[in-house]
């Protein structure tokens, strides 16, 4: 399992130098609404995201799933910028992520969806299984190196 998400720790390396061609991670929070909350927070509303689509699944309840579905593309951005948790020298990197899976979770929520609306529960499974596959593998690169809970 830890070398799986090794392997795919590099390839999304790999893909955010092409993904932050395209869309700058300042370009990304100014195309949000912005909200009073920390960036902890705001993870902890995309967990609660997450978990709704999993719990939809499982009960087979298309309600729960577009409802983490839809937090999930219109989640707001929170009053700082992310990256200053990071430390100076981890920000580019930080921007680059941020760029990669803010596409990579609307590509995973968009199978998710197709896959509901066909009720075809093992597809949404899958589909879950691989946003939560995205959750992690971003939480691993970067977890270590936070300096601080925003305030």
């Amino acid at each position: 399992m830890r070398q799986f998400l090794k392997i795919g720790t590099l390839l999304v390396y790999a893909g955010m130098a092409l993904v932050a061609q395209e869309k700058t991670a300042d370009d990304l929070v100014a195309s949000m609404q912005k909200e009073d909350i920390t960036y902890a927070q705001l993870m902890s509303g995309m967990g609660m995201a997450y978990e709704s689509i999993q719990n939809g699944v499982v009960s087979m309840n298309k309600l729960l799933v577009d409802r983490g579905i839809y937090f999930i593309r219109t989640h707001p951005a929170p009053k700082q910028k992310p990256w200053v948790i990071m430390d100076q020298e981890d920000h580019e990197g930080f921007k680059a992520m941020l760029v990669y899976y803010d596409k990579k979770m609307d590509d995973d929520v968009a199978i998710i969806e197709k896959a509901t609306q066909k009720k075809d529960w093992e597809g949404a499974y899958a589909g879950a299984k691989e946003l939560g596959n995205s959750c992690i593998s971003c939480h691993l690169a970067y977890k270590d190196h936070v300096k601080y809970v925003m305030k």
